[in-house]
């Protein structure tokens, strides 16, 4: 059985940074899960909150099984329905083309680059959504 899961953040944070490939995320993180059968198929990770926006984090188990459109409406719904959020961000290594690539698929735009941002000086691309380009949320929230 498959089932989305909210809050319980100790267990999904780590799972999602370890694929990730961070140590950890910010302390004000907030996660959804795709659970089946015990095993966590996929995490989306929300971080970084302000007033109009927070960064999404993807994480998945490495299969593509985890794309469901209801998983995606329920991580969609979270900031833009439930946080009334005027945009999300997300930022991809600039190597890591399957995650760009995904991104992009869902409906991000490419909104700049963070020059050698991280440790091993490679650059960060600056992906952004505004509710009213999401697809995955009922049209009427998308004001």
């Amino acid at each position: 059985m498959i089932q989305v899961t909210y809050g319980e953040e100790y267990r999904f944070l780590p799972w999602a940074a370890s694929r990730i490939g961070i140590n950890k995320f910010k302390d004000d993180a907030k996660s959804i899960a795709l659970i089946k059968d015990e095993e966590i198929l996929a995490v989306t990770v929300f971080d970084s909150f302000s007033d109009a926006d927070c960064s999404i984090h993807i994480a998945s188990n490495g299969s593509k099984r985890f794309l469901t459109r209801e998983f995606l409406v329920k991580c969609f719904a979270y900031p833009f329905i439930q946080c009334r959020f005027n945009r999300i961000t997300g930022l991809v290594p600039e190597n890591n083309f399957a995650a760009l690539k995904f991104d992009l698929h869902l409906g991000f735009k490419q909104e700049g680059l963070v020059r050698e941002a991280m440790p091993d000086k490679q650059n960060i691309i600056v992906l952004g959504m505004l509710r009213r380009e999401c697809r995955f949320i009922p049209l009427e929230y998308r004001i």
